[in-house]
């Protein structure tokens, strides 16, 4: 079963940022782009999403900073980490601050694709989860006890 989402994509070069949306698009996901890590911020701040695909070297905001930010502002979005210096050391840092996952570029298509789909499934279920949780304290929560002592 394959989940769609509401994906940020954030990169300043354009050859990729359009790349990635157009492949995107074509696994039916909806997509937004920003072309620096301040505009996605402040996309950010206005709508929800489920994926943050951001560069991590960028001019205004990084994509270590984004990274930083959506963490503090929204830590349930999953943000992946694109960059064309991929070290280990740069993977093992995004990894530390909450990145869901670390690409180098030329993004591997088949191999973000299935991020994304792990990414979107572990948010299901962990919505899933939530309402099933809420239903049974709605259910059996105290509230719901009556009792009398004489």
């Amino acid at each position: 079963m394959a989940f769609t989402g509401t994906i940020l994509v954030v990169d300043d070069e354009k050859n990729i940022r359009e790349g990635i949306k157009r492949f995107l698009e074509m696994e039916k996901h909806e997509v937004f782009l920003a072309t620096n890590g301040q505009e996605a911020f402040e996309i950010l701040t206005e709508h929800d999403f489920d994926v943050v695909i951001t560069d991590l070297k960028m001019p205004i905001l990084s994509g270590e900073k984004l990274l930083e930010k959506v963490m503090a502002l929204k830590p349930y979005i999953k943000v992946m980490v694109l960059t064309g210096h991929g070290t280990i050391e740069n993977a093992v840092a995004a990894m530390k601050n909450g990145a869901y996952d670390f690409f180098s570029k030329p993004v591997n298509t088949d191999k973000l694709i299935f991020s994304i789909q792990r990414a979107l499934k572990e948010k299901n279920l962990t919505q899933e989860n939530f309402q099933l949780k809420q239903q049974l304290s709605e259910k059996y929560g105290f509230e719901n006890i009556i009792g009398s002592s004489n």
